[in-house]
């Protein structure tokens, strides 16, 4: 399985794409590939300010589906499924000073 790069360059993109909401953390991916839910995949994420990317193994556990008439992005929601506790704990560090907001996000 070939790892999908994920290159987050502004907090405010990593803010529409985390998924806090799931258990462990989880990232949306834009792709017009077809998966399915409990479909494993290889991330390779690079967050704001690193110069190195991160291998993260997950599931999908979120479907967007292109969705006439929406603007909405389609792609799926990657949970992480092993242990990347410094990884989440680095993404919700990095947002923690962007607040809550009312922007919409990848998901809802």
């Amino acid at each position: 399985m070939a790892a999908k790069r994920i290159h987050l360059k502004s907090e405010e993109q990593l803010r529409r794409l985390y998924m806090p909401f799931i258990k462990g953390g989880a990232i949306f991916v834009a792709t017009d590939e077809p998966y399915a839910i409990g479909d494993e995949m290889a991330l390779l994420v690079q967050l704001p300010g690193d110069s190195e990317e991160t291998l993260v193994k997950g599931k999908v556990v979120w479907l967007a589906p292109l969705r006439p008439g929406r603007a909405d992005q389609r792609g799926v929601g990657v949970q992480f499924t092993e242990d990347k506790s410094h990884l989440r704990n680095r993404i919700e560090t990095l947002l923690g000073h962007l607040g809550e907001s009312s922007a919409p996000t990848a998901t809802m």
